[in-house]
């Protein structure tokens, strides 16, 4: 552990043994919830600022694992994955035009069962109590489970692929941009299968930004096709092991630390610094009004009911929060920020600046937007215009790694 970190986590136990109880055990519960909803580098952030309190040691280790590199061996077929996108549904409705024929869910086989797999041919839609929420891009299985309930598709990786790719990042990019997605896209979601089937669980990722966004297709843009095919089988390797290839929108022109904000190392996610032309890449710098009274709800959330003063950041070296001290009238309170933070304040990135304040409002200023780890997908679009191909790209953003293909 370098000097630096040595200070970071002098810091951290600090200011985590003297907050009151109340935001402890705010803390403790939501370092909980996160890891029940798969919110593992939030989980970690959360445990790894609570030190000692109660379990969160043995916690942390336990959460630490799930980042463990998975062994890679050449695969002898493309792999299946298993995507959920629907939970908490009172009503299913899965129809089909040819031959025309319709499922209802909830119906009692269901119960009985307590899990319905259904085989459905292209264009066959899925409605939930009335909305229409996929469209089968090709054939696909179908899982219903009656609890939790939740649906869950099975596809083959490289065509989910096809409709991840136009969800993250603009088609109209240059096609290495999208090559480079497809390759961390690809590594994300094979990552996830591994850890998944070996916790058991019914699936391996989510259709929404706690994964990776899926929003399903049946009409692919030609330069994506190309990205998957010309890319096919190809993910990123850290010492012979799968990395978690996390990626974002924009960095602001420096990526976070994981071992910053978590104090585990992962070499492949530590500090990048990008030189592009920012005034030209959306999210490169913004403004926004943060409500007085989100902040002041957020703070009784945690048992905060005394006067806020102001706020600060503790930044790492770029510039970037850390953590978040609120200045009350009977002192300070010390969050996580990085993710935490961040996420329960609903700002765009963890980089910014107190302009002042306006009536109801706090005026802040910042830079880039999401967490800041692994690629940003902005900047890989400003190496592109560069002349950069995607192998450079991802190895700018992912240090250390190589480009393997692990199945035909």
């Amino acid at each position: 552990m370098g000097r630096f970190f040595k200070i970071l986590f002098l810091i951290t136990v600090f200011v985590s043994f003297s907050n009151p109880p109340s935001v402890q055990k705010y803390l403790y519960q939501k370092g909980l919830k996160y890891l029940k909803v798969g919110n593992y580098i939030g989980a970690l952030e959360i445990f790894h600022f609570l030190g000692n309190y109660k379990n969160s040691a043995n916690l942390y280790r336990e959460t630490a694992k799930f980042f463990s590199p998975v062994p890679v061996e050449r695969l002898k077929k493309e792999p299946l994955i298993r995507v959920k996108i629907l939970s908490d549904f009172q009503r299913l409705e899965i129809s089909c035009k040819n031959p025309k024929r319709v499922w209802v869910i909830p119906n009692p086989l269901l119960e009985k069962r307590g899990k319905i797999s259904l085989r459905v041919e292209r264009g066959c839609k899925i409605s939930a109590d009335g909305v229409v929420y996929f469209r089968a891009p090709v054939e696909v299985t179908v899982n219903v489970y009656n609890s939790p309930r939740i649906v869950v598709i099975e596809l083959p990786l490289e065509t989910y692929l096809l409709g991840v790719i136009p969800s993250e990042v603009y088609t109209s990019w240059p096609l290495e941009v999208l090559k480079a997605q497809a390759v961390a896209s690809r590594t994300f979601a094979l990552f996830n299968i591994y850890k998944a089937r070996e916790a058991g669980k019914p699936f391996d990722v989510g259709s929404d930004i706690g994964y990776q966004v899926f929003r399903g297709f049946l009409n692919v843009p030609f330069n994506v096709k190309e990205a998957v095919e010309q890319t096919r089988g190809e993910v990123l390797t850290y010492n012979g092991g799968l990395i978690y290839a996390m990626f974002h929108s924009n960095n602001g022109g420096c990526n976070h630390s994981f071992e910053e904000i978590t104090g585990l190392n992962l070499p492949y996610l530590s500090e990048v610094r990008d030189n592009c032309n920012w005034k030209t890449l959306k999210w490169s710098h913004w403004e926004v009004k943060l409500p007085k009274e989100r902040v002041k709800k957020f703070l009784q959330r945690m048992g905060i009911n005394s006067p806020l003063k102001g706020f600060r950041l503790i930044r790492n070296r770029c510039g970037r929060g850390l953590k978040m001290v609120f200045e009350t009238s009977e002192g300070d309170v010390v969050i996580p920020f990085s993710i935490f933070g961040r996420l329960e304040l609903h700002l765009p990135s963890d980089w910014f600046f107190t302009l002042g304040q306006t009536g109801d409002y706090y005026i802040l200023t910042g830079r880039g937007f999401g967490h800041g780890l692994g690629m940003s997908q902005w900047g890989a679009f400003c190496l592109a215009q560069r002349g950069w191909d995607y192998k450079k790209i991802l190895k700018h953003y992912y240090k250390g790694c190589q480009i393997r293909k692990v199945y035909p």
